[in-house]
């Protein structure tokens, strides 16, 4: 017993002598302040992609990559927010039977996800970082999300099932207001 206070005290001595280390300013890191810049906002949805190059002659590929995975995050995060915004707009104010109404509004936001996700610009340019195994390279892309309100109001005119049961106004008060929980 008397071993396992001991052990236990010097843990604790351990720990409050690393935590009391020296207080040094760190420098701003820039890719660190490209990265903080690379967040979504109510009106842009961005993603941050990277790939290393570990060679030189890889850095095409390796930007081109980073671009495919910043492409992959956006759709993912577009999605998760759609489904949302369908689940509250259907369950607020859809009558009767919401459930085929909401699926055919997944299915065509989900078309809605890919052809934008194909249009994303990047948002800022391109940066990289020197590490000991290569080079990582980092795209940050972004979509405007009065895009996607218009590219989904464009699909639902074109459904005349969706179309009856569809009210764009309130539809659009509800992607704002899951917009707004993107500010950082």
């Amino acid at each position: 017993m008397k071993k396992l206070s001991l052990l236990v005290c010097a843990a604790l001595l351990g720990m409050f002598v690393v935590s009391c280390g020296s207080s040094k300013e760190v420098a701003k890191d820039p890719e660190k302040e490209a990265c903080a810049q690379c967040l979504s906002t109510k009106d842009a949805i961005r993603a941050e992609g990277s790939f290393m190059a570990q060679f030189e002659n890889q850095i095409p590929k390796a930007k081109q990559a980073a671009a495919n995975n910043a492409r992959q995050e956006l759709a993912r995060i577009m999605e998760v927010k759609i489904s949302s915004v369908i689940e509250d707009y259907s369950s607020t104010y859809i009558d009767g039977d919401a459930q085929e109404f909401k699926q055919s509004l997944k299915d065509l936001s989900r078309t809605v996800v890919q052809q934008t996700v194909k249009g994303a610009l990047p948002a800022m340019p391109g940066w990289s970082e020197k590490m000991k195994s290569g080079t990582m390279y980092y795209v940050c892309l972004e979509i405007s999300a009065n895009n996607v309100l218009d590219e989904i109001k464009s699909k639902v005119s074109n459904d005349a099932k969706l179309r009856t049961d569809f009210e764009y106004e309130k539809f659009k008060q509800v992607f704002d207001k899951e917009m707004e929980k993107m500010d950082y």
